[in-house]
């Protein structure tokens, strides 16, 4: 006894489709796929210079190490998955590493928080030399796995200052990234801090080492240094650019010149949901023209 063939309507077929496509999306692991991504290390000056309120947050004066904090939270949201981003601080002539690079979609809570924890009671000095501070933060970022690009926040300001930028002659520890200045272009006190990050009054000329053979050296005073730290860059091996909105720095963070190859665990669950998504739409969607047309010749045939 022949038994008869099961035959589905058009939409029970786009229903069972979906269902299987459901299925797979809901137990698919992720590929390894070939994507470009960045990998960062990302370093914050928060000497006290850095308290200084030359900045503006929806419409409010913040300082210049909450502006930078703010501006990698807001792009942390924004990076692709599979880029890496790790933590770092510069104080006196030294740059520690807080985390190395962390995949930023799977752990952007926990970098967010971190972030917004950095501030000056981490710092062990109260010096200032930020072409020591490169020189290290060079050395930190080579020593890590697959050497990931430095992006340094910093307004520039040196205390003492120095008189001439060292010598970056690494050609074994060169690693790519940018010097990101921070601040304004007017000169403003100093805040001075205690060892817990509060304020108890403001930095004066005679607390501070002034620049040799300067007629009117005001290191008391902060302003983005700029100039210095192009140079600075240029001898490091560096880029420059200027932090003056949170796009500014996004874009320096997925700067071309610092996209990675790399192969990374990829959810691409999306794809199957997607197309089940439509076969759903077409399940209760009116039957085309078309499939009316078919039918009434399948049923001539069958006639």
């Amino acid at each position: 006894m022949k038994l008869p063939a099961l035959r589905l309507a058009w939409r029970d077929r786009l229903l069972l489709g979906a269902a299987v496509l459901l299925v797979v999306a809901s137990v698919l692991p992720p590929i390894p796929l070939a994507r470009t991504v960045v990998n960062h290390l990302v370093v914050f000056d928060i000497t006290q210079s850095m308290y200084v309120t030359d900045q503006l947050r929806d419409g409010r004066a913040v300082s210049r190490l909450d502006a930078a904090r703010e501006a990698l939270v807001q792009a942390l949201a924004q990076l692709p998955c599979g880029s890496q981003i790790g933590l770092g601080i510069f104080s006196s002539r030294r740059t520690l590493l807080l985390l190395a690079p962390l995949e930023v979609c799977s752990n952007r809570s926990g970098l967010t928080q971190a972030v917004r924890q950095i501030d000056a009671r981490m710092a062990w000095e109260d010096a200032s030399v930020i072409a020591r501070g490169v020189t290290s933060a060079t050395d930190v970022a080579f020593e890590l796995p697959q050497h990931p690009s430095l992006i340094f926040m910093t307004d520039g300001q040196e205390s003492p200052p120095m008189a001439s930028i060292p010598d970056f002659d690494r050609p074994e520890g060169r690693i790519a990234g940018m010097l990101v200045g921070v601040g304004g272009d007017v000169a403003q006190p100093i805040p001075r801090l205690d060892r817990q990050a509060r304020q108890v009054g403001w930095w004066s000329a005679s607390d501070v080492v002034q620049r040799r053979g300067a007629v009117k050296s005001q290191e008391h005073l902060s302003v983005l240094h700029a100039g210095y730290l192009q140079a600075l860059a240029q001898a490091s091996g560096l880029h420059y650019g200027r932090l003056d909105s949170d796009a500014a720095l996004l874009r320096m963070l997925t700067d071309q010149r610092f996209d990675r190859a790399l192969v990374v665990a990829t959810d691409v669950r999306w794809l199957p949901a997607a197309l089940a998504a439509l076969l759903l739409a077409g399940g209760f969607l009116p039957a085309p023209r078309w499939i009316a047309r078919w039918r009434l010749r399948r049923n001539r045939h069958t006639l």
